[in-house]
């Protein structure tokens, strides 16, 4: 659907493959870079439906996405954004993401792009 989105993802996979090189561990970057992917294609899907909403959280996005879109958009979109988050942010008490998990994140995220 968007260009943007899949140029993100992309450059994510390529992370978590080694492709691409970095200083920063890939995972959490790949998470990051999913999670602008899948924002990006929420957005978009907003605005096809008619509730387009500027200026709003990805959060609430997803919440009008739940209410007009097919459930199992919905609920996969939701899955994939709770876990990209929570794979963004570092906590001193919690083991960073490892590349299968963010890897299987990013198929989700794929697979939205591809309906």
């Amino acid at each position: 659907m968007s260009t943007a989105a899949a140029v993100l993802l992309h450059n994510a996979e390529l992370l978590l493959d080694g492709t691409m090189a970095t200083t920063q561990p890939s995972a959490r970057l790949s998470a990051f870079l999913a999670r602008q992917a899948l924002e990006e294609l929420v957005t978009q899907r907003c605005k096809a439906l008619d509730a387009e909403m500027r200026g709003t959280t990805a959060a609430s996005k997803l919440v009008v996405l739940r209410a007009l879109e097919d459930p199992e958009i919905a609920v996969s979109a939701t899955t994939a954004w709770n876990g990209l988050s929570s794979a963004c942010h570092h906590h001193a008490y919690e083991l960073s993401p490892t590349n299968d998990e963010v890897r299987h994140l990013c198929r989700l995220v794929a697979d939205l792009l591809a309906r």
